[in-house]
């Protein structure tokens, strides 16, 4: 497993809270809330928690629920590279969305 990027452990505890609280959350306000300078830093944390913590473990991405504060959408970005969508692309965020909402992650920690 990769080295956890600064603030990854706050970023994986504010995505936990907004998945029970089944919210999303806007790039910005996470940074903010995690004391990152802007929206554009919290990449590192949110690829490390989808491809170590979500893609690895086969859970819910819970990165899907981190958006775009304009859109109410995540970013291009949100995509690993390697992966394609159609363009049903929403719905395939929208079902995902779901499965964070309905999954327990009360117990899941970087050392996952």
């Amino acid at each position: 497993m990769a080295k956890a990027p600064k603030n990854t452990d706050e970023v994986l505890r504010v995505l936990k809270r907004c998945a029970r609280d089944m919210r999303t959350i806007d790039y910005g306000d996470l940074a903010q809330e995690v004391g990152l300078p802007d929206a554009r830093s919290i990449r590192y944390p949110l690829r490390y928690i989808r491809d170590e913590i979500c893609r690895a473990h086969n859970r819910p991405w819970l990165v899907a629920l981190a958006v775009n504060g304009r859109t109410r959408r995540p970013s291009g970005s949100f995509l690993p590279e390697g992966v394609d969508l159609s363009d049903d692309d929403e719905y395939w965020w929208r079902g995902m969305v779901t499965q964070v909402y309905a999954y327990d992650w009360s117990g899941v920690t970087l050392d996952d």
